[in-house]
């Protein structure tokens, strides 16, 4: 009798993963990491990106320009006659100003104009013309501020109907505006420092920086009127102006 030989199974073949189990696999792992994560940050303090702030710098200086607005006003009856009077009393004026402005002051002509006198009597009856009236504007600059008084004086008595000012100005005026903007950024900065050591955070660079300025003048006299009885020499005081200027800060931050 012939001996059978003895046969062993071999391992048995596992079937592959299928390749839509892995893929399943894989998103619910990311899952669960997003959601570890998303749970420690939901209980964490936010951290400021950023901080906006705004400060106002400030220059006093008292103002080395003074503006005035010169009027001569004439009325006739006919306009040919206003224009004249007008022309006259203007050339007094122009001759008596040169003789008290400094070498550095200026006066110039702003305007003219010839307009007809109305009387309204009645809806039946059309507004009647009864004369004219001609008005010649000057603007004098006056940079020697101690002949002030004296201009204004002089243009009362030589035939300026209306004298409007004076208005204060400065050569200097761009580089005050400049310092003032410069210590009104020093201030938003050592504010956005505090706000920052306050948050526990740091200052890393300026992301935007705006800025607006504004000049307040000292109170002018105004406007003054031509009166028949000589008045005394008007006095003038030059105050200090104010020039300020706004700044708008954006700074960037760090842990």
């Amino acid at each position: 009798m012939e001996a059978m030989p003895l046969e062993f199974p071999g391992p048995v073949a596992e079937n592959p993963p299928h390749p839509g189990n892995t893929i399943l696999l894989r998103l619910l792992i990311l899952l669960l990491v997003l959601l570890v994560s998303f749970t420690d940050a939901w209980g964490a303090e936010p951290i400021p990106t950023s901080i906006n702030v705004d400060a106002e710098g400030k220059v006093l200086a008292k103002p080395d320009l003074a503006i005035l607005d010169l009027e001569v006003e004439t009325q006739a009856s006919q306009a040919q006659a206003a224009a004249g009077e007008n022309a006259r009393r203007s050339e007094g004026l122009l001759q008596a100003l040169k003789k008290v402005l400094g070498p550095e002051d200026k006066v110039q002509s702003l305007s003219y104009r010839l307009t007809p006198l109305r009387s309204y009597q009645s809806k039946a009856k059309p507004e009647a013309i009864t004369g004219y009236q001609a008005i010649h504007r000057f603007k004098v600059e006056v940079k020697d501020l101690a002949r002030l008084g004296t201009v204004m004086d002089t243009a009362f008595q030589n035939g300026a109907s209306r004298v409007n000012g004076p208005y204060w100005g400065h050569s200097r005026l761009e580089e005050l505006q400049r310092q003032a903007a410069v210590e009104a950024f020093a201030k938003a900065r050592r504010l956005a420092e505090a706000l920052a050591q306050a948050a526990g955070v740091k200052i890393k660079g300026l992301l935007k920086l705006t800025t607006h300025q504004q000049i307040h003048y000292p109170r002018a006299p105004g406007e003054a009127y031509l009166k028949a009885a000589p008045a005394p020499p008007t006095p003038v005081e030059v105050g200090e102006e104010e020039i300020k200027a706004h700044v708008a800060a954006v700074f960037e931050v760090e842990p």
